[in-house]
């Protein structure tokens, strides 16, 4: 898939809570990606520069948006803290290999994810489950409390108007009527004929692959994207 290098101009910044912010940017017409995807961002804060990786959460033509977690102190946060329509970054993409394999279809697809690891899920399971309506999907999203569960009211509505898609979050440090816990205490047992698809921290990626291929799942049924 070819790769793109581009300015992007911000059309809307749009903050949904304290520390999630969304930002639909510019894209080339012909701008092709795979749900699940990223793009990098050139940031530059107090005369040095990084570049930062987001997962793309939708896509249009001529427009990207993306989901952003804002960390106090964070080197790009306080760029996106203050950015505003009409700022402009150095976009390179798309990159990533946790992508939807068509090829390998199992009975299930199960998706894993904590924090900002469920903007990629997302991406894929709204590209997706239109395409498979006999596929049965199943997203187990950690948070710690109530309050992080990002995306929670796109993903209920991808969950009212898909039968074949079970959303459930669990949370970590917050009691509540739902699941509990971790993501491996709510496993299924039977691990036959399941494809998992698990993005988070590079902990809880690898604490959760590492499980699954010890309990024998063929390592092809496991696609996993990790962040710091």
């Amino acid at each position: 898939m070819k790769t793109f290098a581009f300015t992007t101009t911000i059309l809307n910044v749009k903050k949904t809570t304290e520390d999630i912010l969304f930002l639909t940017l510019t894209a080339p017409q012909d701008f092709a990606y795979a749900a699940g995807q990223f793009i990098t961002l050139k940031i530059i804060n107090r005369g040095e520069t990084k570049l930062r990786s987001y997962s793309i959460l939708s896509y249009e033509p001529g427009k990207i948006k993306l989901c952003i977690k804002l960390i106090p102190g964070g080197f790009a946060s306080e760029i996106f803290a203050k950015t505003k329509q009409e700022d402009t970054f150095e976009v390179k993409g798309p990159f990533g290999h946790l992508i939807y394999d068509e090829a390998s279809l199992t009975k299930e697809s199960w998706f894993l994810g904590g924090g900002t690891g469920i903007v990629p899920l997302y991406n894929i399971l709204a590209e997706n489950l239109p395409k498979h309506p006999k596929q049965t999907f199943i997203l187990l999203f950690s948070a710690r409390t109530k309050k992080e569960l990002v995306l929670d009211k796109e993903i209920k509505q991808l969950a009212s108007k898909f039968t074949n898609f079970i959303y459930q979050p669990t949370l970590t440090r917050e009691e509540w009527t739902g699941k509990t816990g971790r993501i491996p205490n709510h496993l299924p047992r039977d691990l036959k004929d399941k494809t998992f698809y698990i993005c988070g921290t590079t902990e809880l990626v690898l604490d959760i692959k590492n499980l699954l291929m010890k309990q024998g799942v063929n390592p092809k049924h496991i696609k996993f994207e990790c962040y710091n």
